[in-house]
């Protein structure tokens, strides 16, 4: 099958199949099918963010549907549809997750009185230091999944592995286990 080859079909499982296997042309065509789809879950989101953001999501959604099409079963017994659906909106929810941790600025109002006013500190350092921490947290958030963030965050405040089970419903042993895979993943990410 040559790259410039193009395949109609109607059938969205003879569709997922010539993914499956390598065909761009097909997937071009399944995209032209699911993009009202595409783009009703994209605009949903469009008066919130600027132009590149929602280029973003855009390619966010495209993205996922891909994912989608090479992963679908159909023994599965749910339909393309709802599966891609699905994963459009995880998708979307991971691009925004991402656009919200790319756009925290730091600027001279994020400095407390104390450290403006105190001489020991030159106010363009403490914005830099400031920036630093703030790309040092994105790059822990990407690295971690959510229970390991919340499990972490409650250890730095000081609660006990016992106390960090019993607020997040879990046990002392998969507390210890998340504690561990944070401490390799910051291994790497520092």
């Amino acid at each position: 099958m040559s790259k410039g080859e193009k395949w109609q079909s109607d059938d969205v499982g003879e569709l997922l199949a010539l993914i499956q296997s390598g065909s761009s042309g097909a997937f071009v065509q399944l995209a032209d099918k699911y993009a009202p789809l595409l783009e009703s879950e994209v605009t949903r989101y469009i008066g919130s963010l600027g132009i590149a953001d929602v280029e973003d999501l855009r390619q966010g959604a495209l993205v996922s549907l891909y994912r989608a099409a090479l992963a679908y079963r159909a023994d599965v017994g749910v339909t393309f549809g709802l599966f891609a659906k699905v994963c459009i909106v995880n998708g979307i929810a991971d691009t925004l997750r991402y656009i919200g941790k790319k756009n925290v600025d730091v600027s001279m109002d994020d400095l407390s009185e104390d450290e403006l006013h105190d001489g020991e500190y030159d106010p363009e350092d403490l914005v830099l230091d400031k920036e630093q921490l703030s790309s040092l947290r994105r790059r822990i958030s990407h690295a971690l999944s959510a229970m390991e963030l919340d499990t972490l965050d409650m250890y730095l405040s000081g609660y006990s592995y016992a106390e960090i089970a019993e607020k997040s419903g879990r046990t002392v042993k998969s507390v210890d286990n998340a504690l561990r895979r944070v401490k390799e993943k910051l291994k790497k990410v520092l």
